[in-house]
């Protein structure tokens, strides 16, 4: 079906995300597509140059408030999806098992990755996930059995 009197209603940031808005307006009732950046113009020796191409979604002139209402909602969506997403992984402690005095510790997630000292001991602690099963594994199947 051909849209009447297209309009622009979202510019996107990847090829990927015009396609998904699109879809979230279709399964809304709205008729849309996405355009896709694959052009080289913007190309140059350092990357690409803002502003020439982007990604967009058409709808027709008719649709547009209700596109407009339903931009408003993925936008909320995305933006509720990215806020739980942080406030899991900073709620979310890390408990690491001292290797020198066997004692543990916890450590906020945001030191993920980072080294530490252990508050019983003051070895270092590598702040990994608690869930470190391979090494558990390895070092249970050592062959001083330790």
């Amino acid at each position: 079906m051909e849209l009447k009197q297209p309009i622009a209603v979202y510019n996107a940031a990847t090829n990927v995300e015009a396609h998904v808005v699109a879809m979230f307006l279709v399964e809304g009732g709205v008729e849309a597509f996405a355009t896709e950046d694959l052009s080289l113009v913007g190309l140059w020796m350092f990357g690409t140059l803002p502003e020439i191409h982007k990604p967009q979604v058409w709808v027709s002139a008719a649709d547009r408030e209700r596109a407009a209402q339903l931009l408003q909602d993925y936008e909320r969506q995305a933006a509720e999806r990215t806020q739980t997403t942080q406030d899991d992984a900073s709620a979310t402690p890390i408990e690491v098992v001292c290797e020198e005095c066997g004692q543990t510790a916890s450590f906020p997630a945001e030191q993920r990755g980072r080294v530490q000292y252990c508050p019983h001991c003051a070895a270092h602690l590598d702040v990994e996930s608690g869930d470190d099963g391979d090494r558990y594994w390895l070092d249970s199947n050592k062959p001083d059995g330790g």
